[in-house]
């Protein structure tokens, strides 16, 4: 679960997640933006090119900063496949 604290987007890791990541995830504006996106089912060129849009950023940059994030929840266990 994301929350927004003090301007900071945090993940709250729930259940037993809570044990395995000891701890708050801060995610950065494009890292929370991707997450957002997340709550519905999107390809990595949609997460691409939604990214980029938004931040108004080269689509080869954007795909990078995605698909890196991707990896890193992934590798956490907070993204299912």
């Amino acid at each position: 679960m994301m929350q927004s604290v003090g301007g900071e987007n945090l993940l709250v890791p729930l259940g037993a997640r809570v044990m395995d990541l000891n701890g708050l995830i801060t995610l950065n504006n494009t890292a929370a933006c991707v997450w957002e996106l997340l709550a519905q089912e999107r390809t990595l060129d949609e997460l691409t090119a939604a990214v980029a849009e938004r931040f108004e950023v080269d689509p080869a940059c954007a795909h990078a900063d995605v698909q890196t994030f991707l990896g890193e929840i992934t590798r956490l266990g907070l993204l299912e496949q």
